[in-house]
């Protein structure tokens, strides 16, 4: 039953991506843009920025461990053996860490640089966000979980997440997975991968800016036509289209590529989610904010951890994706 359901799914799924590439590229053909880019500001992050990041991610991996381990009396060794509930809680605490440590890392972005729209006015333009995530998912996912199936059939995907589920899951189990792989995992890999990462490689892509290796706002940008500094101008003045529509394709490459290589010891998942990246990459590339790449992140993973949580609790659904 749950094997048809999936079938019937996927199938619905593929044709209906079919007929939004059938729609999208009819209107390229007639001289229109796959995605309307739009009016962007300026990324002011330098390589101290990305340090910073990195720093406050260890951190956040360091603490939920060290005080998982006080709370189950344990080793640090230990903890890649814990299982059921125990599992459970240290997924949720690490979920939290991180989620924590990048947003306070924003926080320390926002002391330092003012307004940074990394989400390119969410309250303003949320919707059609949203809407583009969605229609993006709908073309792309069958596409990756294509691309998951063929690379699986030569080699076995694994997932801590996953193997935690597989295991007789309790609801607690249940929810710190979909916590981690739907909700935290999504936010948190866009912000650092394509809002941080890929918004200083398209930096560094232009032909003028400063402040790459420390950060700063360009000085070229934060001017008016006369000359002034542009300090009250509100934030969607502030620099124009400048950072990250970079001429450039290869800051999201590379991006998608360390996106990849974050993932090695999850089997074949460094390949897909490489190109997995590369259309996330292409969407903040083009829309300058990170809710459309994270509405898509989601989806993905939401679908995955729909049918595998299926597969376990009901023992028909296939396992597929990440």
């Amino acid at each position: 039953m749950l094997e048809t359901a999936f079938t019937v799914t996927a199938s619905a799924f593929f044709l209906a991506g079919i007929l939004l590439w059938v729609l999208n590229l009819r209107r390229v053909a007639a001289g229109g843009n796959l995605i309307e880019p739009r009016d962007q500001r300026g990324i002011p992050f330098g390589f101290l920025d990305l340090i910073l990041l990195y720093f406050f991610m260890a951190v956040g991996n360091l603490v939920p461990a060290w005080s998982i381990c006080q709370i189950l009396g344990i080793e640090i060794s230990e903890i890649s053996k814990l299982e059921g509930n125990d599992q459970a809680m240290y997924s949720a605490a690490s979920a939290a860490g991180l989620l924590s440590c990048v947003f306070l890392t924003l926080l320390v972005y926002r002391l330092r640089y003012g307004a940074i729209s990394l989400f390119a006015g969410l309250w303003r333009r949320y919707p059609n966000e949203i809407i583009l995530g969605l229609g993006a998912g709908v073309m792309v996912i069958p596409l990756i979980l294509f691309i998951q199936l063929a690379i699986t059939q030569f080699y076995v995907y694994q997932h801590d997440t996953l193997e935690m589920l597989a295991d007789k899951p309790t609801l607690w189990v249940i929810g710190a997975s979909w916590l981690s792989a739907v909700v935290v995992a999504p936010i948190c890999e866009e912000i650092i991968f394509r809002g941080v990462l890929q918004g200083w490689l398209q930096r560094i892509g232009r032909s003028i800016y400063d402040g790459v290796l420390v950060g700063g706002w360009d000085s070229t940008i934060l001017k008016k036509d006369g000359g002034n500094l542009l300090e009250s101008e509100g934030d969607e003045n502030l620099a124009g289209d400048w950072s990250r529509r970079s001429n450039s394709y290869w800051p999201m490459v590379i991006s998608s590529a360390l996106f990849g290589l974050a993932h090695v010891g999850q089997g074949p998942a460094p390949i897909t989610l490489f190109f997995f990246g590369l259309v996330l990459g292409y969407l903040y590339r083009k829309t300058g904010s990170l809710i459309s790449c994270i509405v898509l992140h989601m989806m993905l993973n939401g679908f995955t951890m729909f049918w595998f949580t299926l597969q376990v609790l009901f023992g028909d659904a296939p396992a597929t994706g990440q």
